[in-house]
């Protein structure tokens, strides 16, 4: 270790040193540091205005005393340095600072050997944070470790904080990133909300085990709930999150999560589990295990179990409108393969049914199992391509016919394709055969079917340049496709359903999910679609779609043996706008005309918009005809720095009833910050409501109490 003296004067010393900038905090303690340099290494460089020592005797500088060592920085009016045991002693004020803490105290003694120090009447700060405080003394041990006693410590900033954490002593460990408090009293406005004989909590971003701050939260039907998370850092590639709960008008309640993951594995498992509802005089649960693994370079399986103790469990606990309305649980497991044409996929699965209103006969089948074979592969001649999709599935149900069936639809496509246009022919053959058990029910047993399936697609891209910085596209397409007619009424229903009916629609080559109706087909789809695009940026300023289908023959395949054959000459006219006419805004407008009937079967109607202040809104509006007719309105607006209010209204007009709205506020400063949001959607089918209200309480650098509402707009949650 070297030494090198200075004598220069302070009017430099004032110029040379640069003040420290405390930022607000984030949602840890202190931030993460950076590496302390290697100061064993590093010379000690000392400045000051007289300096006195001896060859072998203690050192002594006096008047604007400044000492460096690599990140290290001490500043006093006396220093006394004895090279024999490398001690520094500061008898007056003194201020130190490394890449982790800054103090200033009364007199202080440092020692460069063990990194040792003591100072005493002090006011700290960690580096690279607000959070800071003062203490009657801190010891700091080779720059990663100090004892802080007779303590207070806060995140805000002036003179009156508004949060204050006082301890009589603060062990702060920044190798291990933990922190230590003994008898610590938290005050919040002054006014005492905590007191522990002893905390221990991470310092920060590493995983520690050990007990959160409470989740608070109340609804109109469960009560009062209360729940105090504990969080247990396994290891780690483990760790778990038990928190136990209690409803004032459920009762108690545990919930938990655990995590794991490995080289080539990564699972979770989530459980609710309430022995005795005060309600229902019942056990109530609800579990959740999702496991990935990663079998080969080309193998993979996957495992989903979902399952829950009623169907009114989710109506009973949810805290949203979209987990209170779910229909079924499905649970399910597979291995799955791919390689450079083809996939593979075996799985079985399960359904649980939630919903009261679902008659057994509607329930999905269990497939057990399902076997998939794809292949897309080239034959040789640009663009031609051998394409094929397989199933093999067995459907099983307590009701209804149960069995096999095997569906294949080979074929072959020509992608003939230039940069202002393409041609897409194909020609295929789909089989699909069954063995049934009918269950006494009358029907073959072994009943098949067969069509050619005969599509052309082709489209041409059009550019126009407008000469202001923009080019207009102009898209026409065309696909006409043909399937005959096959009788398909021995045939089960086991997962067909019609496809919502929209602009892809217009391009896809069955009107059905699943195999098991094949839609017969003679009819030619027209569209076109127009954009006007950025030359420079890239940026679509807007883009409008629309097309028809112009049916030849009849469709004669319906969804049940009671639906008439459509004879309409044409389908629903399909349209679509959407404005981009600024990054901030868009807006899209869909809709289906009917021709037949001279009306609109589908509108939607959704614009969002992002200010520069951080507004945002969101509106949209959805009809669909004798099924759907609602608005759903989210706003967010930040009144200033520090207050932000926000509010969603989503309302069925068919039904004349608020499906959900939420209203609420969130205050935010450098320190402390409140969210409040008051909620009631639609729990059920008879029409109950449930109103709740989360509260969360942050302390910045230290912790959040209660529970925060799942945000408006996903991109804003932290």
């Amino acid at each position: 270790m070297s030494i090198v003296l200075v004598s220069i004067p302070g009017t430099l010393l004032a110029q040379e040193s640069e003040p420290r900038v405390i930022a607000c905090p984030g949602p840890s303690l202190a931030p993460m540091f950076k590496k302390v340099p290697d100061r064993e290494s590093a010379p000690i460089m000392l400045r000051s205005w007289q300096f006195d020592a001896t060859q072998s005797g203690p050192a002594e500088a006096r008047e604007q005393v400044e000492l460096e060592r690599a990140d290290q920085y001490l500043a006093t009016d006396l220093l006394r340095y004895d090279p024999d045991s490398k001690t520094v002693t500061m008898p007056g004020q003194v201020s130190y600072q490394d890449s982790v803490i800054h103090i200033t105290g009364s007199n202080a003694q440092y020692n460069f050997l063990d990194e040792n120090g003591h100072f005493s009447a002090v006011d700290y700060g960690l580096t690279g944070s607000s959070a800071r405080g003062n203490a009657s003394q801190i010891t700091v041990e080779s720059g990663n470790y100090s004892v802080l006693r007779q303590l207070q410590f806060t995140t805000c900033p002036g003179e009156s904080p508004e949060w204050m954490l006082t301890a009589d002593e603060l062990e702060l460990d920044f190798e291990a990133g933990m922190g230590k408090a003994r008898k610590a009293k938290l005050e919040f406005f002054d006014i005492p909300i905590l007191y522990l004989p002893y905390i221990s909590f991470p310092i920060d971003d590493r995983r520690k085990t050990g007990f959160l701050y409470p989740l608070i939260s109340t609804a109109n039907d469960n009560g009062f709930e209360i729940g105090t998370p504990f969080y247990w850092n396994i290891a780690p590639n483990h760790d778990a999150t038990i928190i136990p709960r209690y409803f004032t008008n459920r009762g108690a309640a545990v919930t938990g999560e655990y995590r794991f993951i490995t080289p080539r594995t990564r699972g979770r498992v989530d459980f609710d589990w309430l022995p005795s509802d005060k309600k229902t005089r019942k056990l109530r649960y609800h579990y959740r295990f999702d496991h990935q693994a990663r079998l080969s370079q080309r193998w993979s399986s996957a495992i989903l179990i979902d399952r829950v103790s009623d169907d009114q469990y989710f109506q009973d606990f949810a805290n949203s409108l979209a987990s209170a309305s779910r229909q079924y649980l499905r649970s399910k497991a597979g291995i799955y393969g791919g390689g450079h044409y083809w996939t593979f996929s075996v799985i079985a699965d399960d359904f649980q049914v939630v919903d009261d209103a679902v008659n057994a006969l509607n329930e999905p089948y269990r497939r057990l199992p399902r076997i998939a074979f794809n292949l897309d592969r080239p034959l040789g001649l640009q663009g031609l391509r051998l394409q094929m999709d397989t199933e093999l599935v067995y459907f099983d149900r307590e009701i209804g016919a149960t069995g096999s069936r095997f569906d294949i639809f080979p074929r072959v496509e020509w992608n003939i394709g230039t940069n202002w246009g393409y041609m897409k022919p194909s020609v295929g053959y789909r089989y699909t055969a069954y063995e049934l058990d009918w269950r006494g029910l009358p029907g073959e047993t072994s009943p098949d079917r067969g069509m050619e399936i005969v599509s052309f697609d082709s489209g041409v891209f059009l550019e126009k340049d407008k000469g202001n910085g923009r080019t207009q596209t102009l898209e026409p397409r065309i696909f006409y496709l043909y399937v005959p007619y096959k009788n398909q009424q021995a045939l089960p229903d086991f997962d067909s359903a019609p496809f919502t009916f929209g602009f892809s629609q217009l391009f896809h080559f069955n009107r059905f999910t699943g195999a098991d109706l094949q839609s017969d087909a003679n009819q030619l789809t027209l569209a076109l679609t127009t954009r006007s695009i950025s030359r420079v940026s890239g940026h679509e300023l807007w883009s409008l779609s629309f097309g028809q289908i112009v049916y030849f023959e009849p469709q004669r395949v319906m969804p049940t043996l009671l639906d008439e054959p459509l004879d309409d000459s044409a389908s629903p006219f399909i349209a679509e706008f959407v404005l981009n006419p600024t990054k901030g805004l868009s807006s899209r407008l869909a809709a289906q005309w009917d021709w037949q009937n001279s009306e609109i079967d589908v509108a939607i109607l959704g614009v969002t918009h992002t200010a520069s202040n951080g507004r945002r809104l969101g509106a949209e509006y959805r009809f669909r005809r004798d099924n759907l007719d609602q608005f759903d309105l989210r706003y967010y607006q930040p009144i200033n720095e520090r207050w932000r209010v926000m509010g969603r209204v989503n309302y069925s007009i068919q039904d004349s009833d608020l499906l959900s709205a939420e209203a609420g506020f969130e205050y935010d400063s450098c320190c402390w910050a409140l969210r409040m949001v008051a909620k009631r959607f639609l729990r059920n089918r008879e029409g109950e409501h449930r109103d709740a209200l989360f509260i969360q309480l942050v302390l910045k650098g230290l912790g959040n109490f209660g529970r925060r509402s799942a945000p408006l707009f996903y991109d804003l949650a932290e």
